[in-house]
Parts: structure tokens; C-alpha cells; sequence
């Protein structure tokens, strides 16, 4: 071979440059509808366009780098309904019993629509074991209708729940939960009434359980007119509802099911005027100045298909009755019901919907505002025969306030990176990697905890799909490499970065469709709620009432999914290869290269054009054992091949040819 440096070969830049021009005047269209130039075409159009002008639009038309948050603010709260919803599980356990005890202890309501939070508690917190208790308060017929309950296999439950509140329910037909509320002259909500007379008429056409309920309630209530800081009261009412929800029949709350009466004048001022934010969220059951709420609520994962489900009314009550409006003239109760002196100091009280947080064990918290007529799901558990189930199916807000700012210095992906690396081979991937490892274990339920409350921002879904890239292409290029030299074939690497662009933008987009629907299966297959009532709970949940600790985290599923796209492409470079076996590379390291060895292959002879002769040229004797300032410790030796400082350097691990002694480079 002649010394580039002669005179023979001072133009052999020029004569490659015509041999090139050689090869291309005789290529046809065709060259260019191949698969290896339409992937090509698609790789680069990735890595210098798609890529760049996706973080440009990111960065400038989002809050990305100003005020974006990784969980929704409160200002974008939504409503949500999922039956049996495992975000909300719970249960009573040791609360099973005779029906008789529950049945004595819906006596407390003696006809009354209310009961004291204190008195309720306290009765109802006892155990279900008959010998603490007198029956003597039930008549004989009572106690024949608790026997009948107990033989037709309704379930009775009393008891301190695991989300901590004092519970009666009886769970039966809709005829058992009508025979209850008769035989005990129980105060239930005359539309609530019509709603199980309709359920016993349509019993065959959506067949479900029905439930009565005892359990406390906070309520509300003004000190002072045109004042929105109200004070707070818990008390209890009774709710009656169907285990399905979209079973609920639809009945109208107006004046033919029963009238009204003028409780307390007002003399022009509206008690309603100015109210917390959280009695603005939820529909109630009376007329008000309150900014009409929709009882139909969008579903998902209902037991018999259902699009949307009629949500209970909250209510309001006024010396222990049920108001049925409040406008400039006063507050309207139910005509058939006569005042308590013992409530009526208390005013206006109104239903408050209940905020209940769900944390991840790092701390994290969505915060649910759900309706607090609580409805559920009842289920027996075959590992716990003493304990009830219960999934709650509630309409839900979800929101939360500014955690911290998604590119909040180094526990961020710091994208600019992702789309900057000259090294072909990865010498600092391994950086990459490290990087967006971190952030990922960080962050893991974070991001859990917002795909399975469908609460991410824009920004967070964007953090993810730069996250699986990054992690996807460090990784998978890293166990590729091969050892020692750390080469990396080009046909797997134009077939992996070609998948990378198809990859990402696939994960984006599936990210996006589901950004406001809960995913369901990571709590039912990937993650455990726990109350902090439990034994469990309190281990994990500190101060939280209850917390969800993930089986997997973030990490381990993208780096399963990289693995399975790892795969596919090796596949796939495979066959290529040998779809067109004449085809040849030569791809060598930088540490070949700084170890002084040249290595050149053939190519294919086209259209006349000359074939490079393989050659090697060598520098000097390669030293087996380096001198001791250069030996490399084993992290060096094992994982990288080259000094740690060099991961640092520009990187040479690029393909290329060998023309005359001199490396053609190819990007």
C-alpha cells in the first residue's frame, strides 16, 4: 500500500471521493426503497430531527422547565368513578356476627334521622359477641326477622373498620333491607326509599345486594353569614344503596315524595352565600344557591357494563332533619319531621365530602375528595373468613398540590443529554445509565402512583418517554457490546436505533391515551393497600392513613421491556444479516484504536468499483501485561475497557472502512 504521505498517494482523498461517485452512478431507484435505507433514513431522521425538534416544542410550549409538576394540580382535578375500586380496599375484620346485634344497634336511631358521633361509637365499637349485649330493647318479631336474616345468608357487620370509623351494616335483598328499615321505624331518605321499593319491583333486572349503613359523617356548618370558614361536626345518618351501583334506580328528588315546611327564617340572607370549596364538588339532595352538580358520573370497570352510574346525594340537615332547601327566606326541612332542640344550636349542618389521601410509603400523596355517602362492593376472602371485604365505589377528585418542579436539578432526566452522545457504541452510556437509573428508583412511586390514579402531568409523561429511551438504548447496547472490545455490530445497530424512534414515540402515545384512566391492574397485580389501622399499615405507612407499597417498581418493568425489545432486535439483525450475507462492516472501538491495531474488511465489488484489500497495520508489540501507572482497576478492566477519565473524552467508536490506510468514517 502506498504512504498516503508519497506523492503517489497525496490525491488519495480525491480518488476515493471518484470512486464513490462511481459507485452511486450506478446505483437505480431501488438502492434507495430498501429496507436498510428506509431504516437508515429513519434512524437519523430520529436522532436529528424527530428527536430535537419533540424537545424543542417540549421545553418552549410547556411548563416543562418553568412550573411543571409531576402529579396534577388541583385546578386540574377530575371526576372519576371506578367500581370496586382497589385504590379504596379496606374491610372490617372480626365485624361479622348475628344480625340481631346490628339490628339492636340501628335502635340507637329511635325514629331519629341522626345520632351523636360519641354515643354511636362507643356502641357501636363493641365486638360482636352476643353476651355483651341486652336484647331485651328488641321485640319478639325483630328478633325473628334477625334469625330469618341470619338463615337467608345476609351479612351483619359491626365494628371498627380499617379505615378507623365505626361501622353497622346489614347486607341483603332489597325486600331483607326494607323489612329492617319497617320493622325498626328507621329515619331513611324518602327518595332513598323509593330507590329500594323500585329495587324490589326490578329485582330480576339487575340482580345485586343492597346495604344499609350506619357509619359517622364530618358535616359543616356556618358561624356566620357570608362567611366561607365553616366549623366541623361529626354525626351520624343512615345511607342505603346497592352493591352495584348502576343499579341504582333514577328517581327524581321533588316535592311528591314528600313536602316541606319553613324551619328557620332568614330575613333575606342566604346561609349558602359562601361556602368551602369542597361543598362545591359533590350533588346535593336540596334547592341552594350552590352551583348545580351532575349526579351522572363517567364509569369505568362496572359489573354489568355500564357507561356512567347515578352518584347518592349528599345532604343537609337542620335540627336533625333533612333540609330540603335553603334559600333568602330560610332553611325548608321535611314536613314530617319535628325539630331536636339538642341539634338545632348547631344551624345548617351539611353533608362534607371526605378527603382521604392515598400515599406511596416514600411520602407522596394524592388526595382523593370522595363522596361521602361511602358505597362498596362486599366480598368474603377465603384466607380470612373473619374479615369483610369492601372496595369502595366512589366518586372521586383527584388532585394535589406542587410536589416539586420535574427538572429540579440533578433528580432530573436531564434531557439535553439523552439526544447529544457522540459515542456510536456507548462509552458514555454508561453514565446515561447510571443517570436515568437513579431518577427511575427515585421517582418509582411516584410514577406508580400517578399511572394508577391517572393524575400524571403532560410534563411527567414526557420524562417517561425519554426515560424508557434513554434506559432502553444505554441498557440494551451495553449488554450487547461485545466483551473486551465492546463492538457493536451495524446491522443491530441500525435495526435498534431504527426501533428506538418507533419505540418511543409508540410509549408516548400509549402514555397519553391513558393519562386521565386509572390503571386498575398495578394495584390489583403490582401493589398492596395498606390502612394504617393494620399491623402492616402501621409498619409502612407512618403517619399516613393509608399507603400503597408496590411488588415491582419502575426499573424493573422498563428494564424487562428493554430486554423484550433487546431481543427482537437481535432477532431481527439476525435475519437481516442473513438476508444479505455479502454485506460487510468494520466497526472497531477506541480502544483497538488507542491500542494501535487497524483492522480492515471487504467490501462488495459494485459496479467495477476497486475491492479494498483487508490490511493491518500495527504500531509497535502490543503489551500483555500494561506497566503498572496503566493497569486499570477490574471495574475498569470488566465493564468499561478503558480508563474511567476517558468515559469523559470524545469518542472514536464509530464505523467505518479502511481506504488506503486511512479510516473512512461513517455517521
Amino acid at each position: 500500500m502506498d504512504d498516503p504521505g508519497s506523492g503517489e498517494g497525496k490525491n488519495w482523498a480525491v480518488e476515493y471521493y471518484h470512486q464513490q461517485e462511481l459507485v452511486r452512478s450506478t446505483q437505480g431507484c431501488r438502492t434507495l426503497l430498501k429496507p436498510s435505507v428506509l431504516g437508515a433514513c429513519l434512524a437519523v431522521a430520529g436522532r436529528i430531527l424527530i428527536g430535537p425538534l419533540a424537545l424543542l416544542l417540549l421545553f418552549c410550549g410547556t411548563e416543562y422547565l418553568s412550573g411543571g409538576t409531576v402529579l396534577i394540580k388541583a385546578d386540574n382535578s377530575f371526576f372519576a368513578f371506578t367500581e370496586n375500586d382497589l385504590s379504596m380496599a379496606g374491610g372490617c375484620t372480626g365485624c361479622l356476627g348475628p344480625c340481631k346485634i346490628v339490628l339492636l344497634k340501628y335502635s340507637l336511631f329511635n325514629g331519629s334521622a341522626f345520632v351523636n358521633s360519641p354515643d354511636f361509637k362507643a356502641f357501636v365499637g363493641l365486638g360482636p359477641t352476643e353476651s355483651l349485649y341486652d336484647f331485651s330493647v328488641l321485640s319478639d318479631e325483630a328478633l325473628a326477622l334477625a334469625e330469618a336474616l341470619d338463615a337467608s345468608g345476609a351479612i351483619c357487620q359491626s365494628g371498627n373498620n380499617e379505615w378507623g370509623s365505626a361501622t353497622n351494616v346489614v347486607t341483603g335483598t332489597a325486600q331483607e333491607v326494607m323489612n329492617v328499615i319497617k320493622m325498626l321505624n328507621l329515619s331513611v331518605a324518602p327518595q332513598m326509599m323509593r330507590e329500594l321499593e323500585l329495587g324490589i319491583e326490578q329485582a330480576e333486572k339487575c340482580v345485586t345486594k343492597w346495604n344499609m349503613i350506619g357509619i359517622t359523617r364530618l358535616f359543616q356548618y356556618p358561624t356566620t353569614a357570608g362567611d366561607a370558614k365553616f366549623a366541623k361536626i361529626p354525626a351520624v345518618d343512615l345511607n342505603v344503596f346497592p352493591d352495584y351501583t348502576e343499579c341504582r334506580p333514577v328517581v327524581a328528588n321533588d316535592d311528591s315524595l314528600v313536602g316541606s315546611k319553613l324551619a328557620l327564617a332568614t330575613n333575606g340572607v342566604d346561609l349558602l352565600s359562601k361556602v368551602p370549596e369542597i361543598l362545591t364538588l359533590f350533588p346535593y339532595s336540596f334547592t341552594s344557591s350552590l352551583a348545580p352538580v351532575s349526579r351522572v358520573v363517567s364509569a369505568s370497570n362496572t359489573n354489568y357494563g355500564a357507561s356512567t352510574v347515578l352518584e347518592p346525594l349528599l345532604r343537609a340537615y337542620y335540627g336533625a332533619c333533612r333540609v330540603r332547601a335553603v334559600n333568602t327566606t330560610g332553611v325548608y326541612i321535611e314536613d314530617t319531621c319535628e325539630i331536636s332542640n339538642h341539634w338545632e344550636i348547631y344551624g345548617l349542618m351539611v353533608h362534607s365530602p371526605d378527603d382521604i389521601p392515598l400515599c406511596s410509603t416514600s411520602g407522596v400523596c394524592i388526595h382523593n375528595y370522595y363522596n361521602s355517602l361511602w358505597e362498596w362492593v362486599n366480598y368474603m376472602t377465603a384466607d380470612r373468613p373473619d374479615r369483610i371485604g369492601m372496595n369502595l365505589n366512589t366518586s372521586v377528585v383527584a388532585t394535589l398540590t406542587l410536589l416539586y418542579q420535574v427538572m429540579s436539578h440533578k433528580r432530573s432526566v436531564l434531557l439535553t443529554q439523552i439526544w447529544a452522545y457522540r459515542c456510536q457504541n456507548g462509552r458514555m452510556q454508561i453514565v446515561y445509565l447510571a443517570q436515568i437509573s437513579y431518577h427511575l428508583i427515585y421517582n418509582s412511586d411516584l410514577y406508580m402512583l400517578g399511572l394508577a390514579t391517572g393524575t400524571l402531568t403532560g410534563e411527567s409523561i414526557a420524562n417517561l418517554m425519554c426515560c424508557f429511551f434513554a434506559f432502553s438504548y444505554s441498557f440494551i447496547n451495553l449488554v450487547k457490546a461485545r466483551s473486551g472490545d465492546q463492538n457493536l455490530d451495524r446491522h443491530f445497530r441500525l435495526v435498534w436505533e431504527t426501533m428506538q424512534l418507533v419505540i418511543t414515540i409508540s410509549v408516548g402515545a400509549t402514555l397519553l391515551s391513558v393519562q386521565r384512566t386509572p390503571i386498575v391492574s398495578i394495584f390489583s397485580k403490582n401493589a398492596e393497600v395498606l390502612r394504617k389501622t393494620s399491623s402492616r399499615g402501621a409498619k409502612y405507612c407512618g403517619l399516613s392513613d393509608s399507603c400503597v407499597l408496590f411488588t415491582h417498581n419502575m426499573p424493573s418493568v422498563v428494564t424487562v421491556l428493554s430486554v423484550m425489545l433487546g431481543v427482537a432486535a437481535i432477532l431481527t439483525s439476525f435475519f437481516v444479516k442473513k438476508l444479505s450475507p455479502k454485506v460487510k462492516s468494520a466497526v472497531r472501538s477506541a480502544r483497538m484504536s488507542l491500542a494501535g491495531t487497524y483492522v480492515t474488511r471487504s467490501t462488495r465489488d459494485i459496479a467495477g468499483a476497486k475491492v479494498i484489500d483487508a490490511s493491518i497495520k500495527t504500531k509497535g508489540p502490543r503489551k500483555d501485561h500494561p506497566a503498572p501507572n496503566d493497569q486499570l482497576t477490574s471495574f475498569e478492566e470488566n465493564c468499561l475497557g478503558a480508563p474511567f477519565k476517558r468515559l469523559f473524552r470524545d469518542c472514536e467508536d464509530m464505523a467505518y472502512v479502511m481506504y488506503n490506510g486511512k479510516k473512512m468514517y461513517h455517521s
